[in-house]
Parts: structure tokens; sequence; C-alpha cells
């Protein structure tokens, strides 16, 4: 077996969408337990971010849209070993993955075969700024 090209250490976090953010944010917190990591933010974009130990889960509202819309989640995040981001991203590029997308955050957006949206952490991520 090939030796991988990163070293995934945890799931960071997952984003779903939700029809109704308050109900999602009770469901979450008061019957399964999840903690609420920062305060929901209005305007366009209704989000909330929860966590459960170190993983995050991130909820955003999608108003008079089918929640799945083709896609069953959002994206995965993954954390990763390495420290620098122009590191991982070369790393991913000779590996054939476009890393090019890099987000205020000091994270990387790139795609599986499938299409499937995966954001990729280094260690110098800003863990705060889902």
């Amino acid at each position: 077996m090939a030796e991988s090209i990163l070293q995934v250490t945890e799931i960071n976090h997952v984003v779903l969408h939700v029809s109704n953010l308050e109900r999602s944010r009770q469901f979450y917190i008061e019957v399964l337990g999840f903690a609420d990591n920062s305060p929901s933010m209005g305007g366009p974009a209704m989000m909330s971010f929860l966590g459960a130990g170190s993983q995050g889960l991130d909820l955003f509202e999608v108003r008079g849209q089918d929640v799945h819309g083709g896609q069953e989640m959002n994206h995965m995040a993954l954390a990763v070993a390495g420290d620098d981001l122009d590191a991982v991203c070369s790393a991913l590029e000779r590996a054939g993955v476009d890393a090019s997308e890099k987000t205020p955050r000091n994270t990387v957006m790139v795609s599986d075969p499938d299409g499937h949206r995966i954001e990729i952490l280094p260690r110098s991520a800003s863990l705060f700024q889902r």
C-alpha cells in the first residue's frame, strides 16, 4: 500500500444545511448534548457553530430550499498533521488535487473524485472562524 500524502488527525467539523436553525439548534443542544460554541449569526446566511468534544457541527439555514438540495452535507473538514498551509497545498497538488481555493482562515477547500467538498485544516488554521 502506498504511503499517504497527508496525515489526517481528526474530523474537524461537518456542515449541515437545515430548514429551521433554532429548531435544529434545540435538537442538537438539548437532545444530543452538543455545546454552543458561538452565537448564531444573522443576515443573509443564518448559521450556528456547535461542538462535541474537539469536533464541530456547523448548522447553515437554507430558507425556501430543499435542505438536501442534491447534497446531503455541505462539506467535511479534516484536520491534518502539517503546520504550513503552503506545504499542505503543495503535497495535494503533487498528488493531482487542485488546492487553489484557500480560505481566510488558513485552510484549503478541495474536492474528492466524486465532487464532495473537503476542507483541509493544518494545525495553523484559525479554529474559531468557521
